[in-house]
């Protein structure tokens, strides 16, 4: 038998540590839900036939999201519902219809990619140990202080010199990005460090868009519809391809270790 799993002790203590199988079901099955998410989310720019809501510009009607089934539209009160909820349970069910291969596929692939996990973790612990430097973020109360503090006076200052269209143009279109760029040009941090940054830069940057939109006369609403409509695709388009990515690497450097001879001793 291989290495890879050579004893069912093994493969007990990569479950316990990374997953079982029902584990790796619902992690599936989570990618597919949140792709159908962003997928209904990008058909607001589809359906509708203007977006200038999202910007100040109300218009009563020509607003509609929801797929593959329109689930709301602007003007219509839905029975005083908001919106068409049979048509949100369908989209629902369609949505882990798409989601069962995808998590059947990482149901029968789960002992590879506990053993991926369990070899990037190895890594992981091992550069810390090399780098006395490294440490860990924590967050404690005072530091979850000054992060509000921040994001306040960013929203002061966003409300009172900022507060125009482009920047929540901006915002919408970019604020991933500029997330993610902020949470990667620190070096030698894990991704756990990473987390630890992008958590409280994201709730900064939405607390800007909340400020400008409230000096724009935007509704709360439509600033988080718009946060909503752009920041999931991108978001979840970046967590997909940015997890293939890892995972073939590891895929790639375990086929390497097997087929490089041992050292000699």
């Amino acid at each position: 038998m291989s290495n890879d799993f050579a004893t069912s002790d093994e493969r007990q203590r990569l479950n316990a540590e990374f997953g079982s199988k029902p584990r790796w079901f619902m992690r599936g099955l989570a990618v597919g839900m949140l792709f159908m998410a962003s997928l209904n989310a990008l058909s607001y720019f589809v359906r509708s036939e203007h977006w200038g809501s999202l910007v100040g510009k109300i218009r009563p009607h020509g607003e509609s999201i929801g797929f593959p089934f329109e689930i709301w539209e602007s003007g219509n009160m839905y029975g005083g519902m908001f919106a068409d909820y049979p048509m949100i349970g369908l989209n629902i069910l369609v949505a882990i219809v798409v989601s069962l291969p995808i998590a059947i596929l990482t149901t029968i692939k789960s002992d590879w990619l506990n053993k991926l996990m369990f070899d990037s973790f190895q890594s992981e612990m091992s550069e810390g140990a090399d780098d006395s430097e490294s440490q860990p973020i924590q967050f404690s109360i005072q530091s979850l202080m000054i992060a509000t503090t921040v994001a306040a006076v960013f929203a002061m200052i966003a409300s009172r010199f900022a507060a125009r269209k482009e920047t929540l143009i901006f915002i919408y279109a970019l604020g991933p990005l500029s997330l993610v760029l902020i949470a990667m040009l620190p070096r030698r941090l894990s991704w756990q460090q990473r987390v630890a940054i992008l958590t409280p830069c994201a709730f900064a940057l939405i607390a800007v868009a909340m400020a400008v939109g409230q000096a724009l006369n935007i509704d709360f609403d439509k600033v988080l519809m718009g946060i909503f409509l752009c920041w999931t695709p991108q978001s979840a388009i970046a967590a997909i391809v940015l997890t293939i990515v890892v995972f073939a690497q590891l895929s790639r450097s375990r086929k390497r270790s097997a087929a490089s001879p041992p050292a000699a001793t």
